[in-house]
């Protein structure tokens, strides 16, 4: 019986010898520090790969939203001003409004719930585009609420952005 407490004494004993991990530590310090380094330099540069992924997937999403912003208040203006139906035909709005609606749910909150906002209007007032001028201005605010949704979302991605040029990559810094 006391030989086998005396084993687990002989076992530690064995295999933690602290004087011979205090050398073996001093002699690797070097390589243990580049090791530590080495991951957290890799960890940063892989989250800041997935922040830019994030940022610049927004940005396009942005730009797209935009332009189509800009044409379906181009199909307003032709669909009620003018009664230009083939410049503003309210069908073709639709597509740009599902666009906008789809791309804005990449952005921020509030662009999100601008898009949204801009297709339920949209979608209960399209077929009084041409007539009504209460229909046009509600579409018309929506629009620029929406576009001022969008610019804020582009206006809060990260200033420090990365931008592939040359197959390298580069640091652009807004001012």
């Amino acid at each position: 019986l006391m030989a086998i407490k005396f084993k687990p004494l002989l076992f530690k004993r064995i295999w933690f010898n602290r004087a011979w991990f205090v050398k073996q530590l001093k002699a690797n310090l070097v390589a243990l520090i580049s090791l530590v380094t080495a991951v957290v330099g890799l960890s940063y540069n892989s989250w800041r790969d997935y922040q830019n992924e994030i940022n610049d997937n927004m940005r396009n999403a942005a730009f797209v939203v935009l332009s189509d912003l800009g044409e379906l208040q181009t199909i307003v203006n032709y669909a009620h001003f003018e009664a230009d139906n083939a410049r503003g035909n309210p069908i073709d709005g639709w597509k740009h409004v599902i666009m906008i609606r789809d791309l804005s749910r990449l952005l921020k909150p509030e662009a999100k719930k601008a898009g949204e906002t801009l297709y339920m209007h949209w979608q209960s007032n399209w077929q009084s585009l041409d007539q009504d001028k209460q229909t046009e201005l509600l579409i018309s605010s929506q629009i620029t609420s929406t576009r001022k949704a969008v610019l804020s979302t582009i206006d809060s991605l990260d200033s420090r952005v990365y931008s592939k040029h040359n197959n390298k990559r580069i640091m652009i810094r807004k001012t």
